[in-house]
């Protein structure tokens, strides 16, 4: 279970927010192909200009545990179509065992940087997190995403200090507006990842 969250399908996160007075959930399955993985749902709202609140539950069907944050995302301008925006998010989760054991908890701060030109949208993260009783680590991830019509795909690649990087794939189907299916798959040291989950915006 990570600390940030990017909109789905991504983990990738990019600079920008939605509209204000407007929000989204997100509802998601991710785990290891032949493991029961998570669930996930993320609802996050505009409250006021270039900025966007959000809190993440999560729960482990194998391991038992809880996931519960909140995210903060503000840009740092204006937000364009064409050329380049930045933004920055910090979070905080807080992860539950088995029995009401404490599991402690992860602060993540990031750095993000949007481009778009007419073949597509490159996404840049930089950042780091710190869980409970260790060191801070340095995290990163790239993604580029085109899109076709209702369709979306995106390759990106991420990863955290220390840690072995993960390549992924995916694509979105916004099949009305302000609905939208996804998946994705990755690998990692030779494991298959997979989520799959709907947005509704509101």
């Amino acid at each position: 279970m990570t600390a940030a969250h990017a909109g789905r399908p991504l983990t990738v996160d990019d600079a920008g927010v939605g509209e204000v007075g407007q929000g989204h959930v997100e509802v998601w399955w991710e785990g290891l192909r032949g493991q029961r993985g998570a669930f996930y749902a993320a609802p996050a709202f505009t409250p006021t200009d270039g900025l966007e609140l959000g809190v993440l539950l999560a729960r482990d069907l194998g391991e038992r545990h809880t996931l519960q944050g909140l995210q903060a995302k503000w840009l740092w301008s204006p937000a364009q179509t064409d050329g380049c925006n930045a933004a920055s998010s910090a979070g905080i989760t807080h992860r539950r065992q088995a029995l009401g054991h404490g599991g402690g908890g992860v602060v993540a701060l990031n750095l993000i940087g949007t481009c778009a030109a007419p073949w597509g949208l490159v996404n840049a993260n930089l950042g780091a997190q710190r869980e409970s009783t260790q060191a801070w680590r340095a995290t990163w991830g790239a993604s580029v995403e085109h899109t076709w019509g209702a369709i979306t795909p995106h390759l990106e690649a991420f990863g955290t200090q220390h840690g072995a990087p993960v390549f992924q794939t995916g694509a979105r189907w916004e099949w009305a507006p302000g609905r939208q299916l996804d998946a994705t798959v990755g690998r990692q040291q030779g494991r298959t990842l997979l989520s799959v989950g709907f947005a509704l915006g509101f």
